[in-house]
């Protein structure tokens, strides 16, 4: 993921720009404070899946499970959408099949 460091002055100045370029190109940016990293700007949805991937990787009962469904990709172990459909209703779950 590429990313420009840039001093606290700077990115004051060129804030609402920065902003747009995160949330729109997904650019990262370190701002630097008297030569020192200080904080990073990114988008809000880049920060959301880095908070979902720390939540995943720190629950090992959901590590795991992610795990065992990679492996079961793997050995071909699949539902076609007739068969999730009809798992999910024996689940007691709703269905919407439009």
């Amino acid at each position: 993921m590429y990313m420009t460091t840039l001093p606290i002055a700077d990115a004051r100045a060129q804030l609402s720009k920065l902003v747009d370029e995160a949330s729109s190109t997904h650019e990262r940016f370190e701002i630097t404070k008297n030569g020192h990293r200080a904080a990073v700007l990114m988008g809000a949805d880049d920060y959301d899946a880095m908070r979902e991937t720390i939540d995943v990787l720190s629950d090992s009962a959901l590590l795991l499970a992610h795990h065992e469904g990679v492996q079961a990709l793997s050995e071909g172990d699949v539902l076609n959408s007739d068969q999730l459909a009809e798992a999910m209703k024996n689940a007691g779950r709703s269905v919407d099949t439009k």
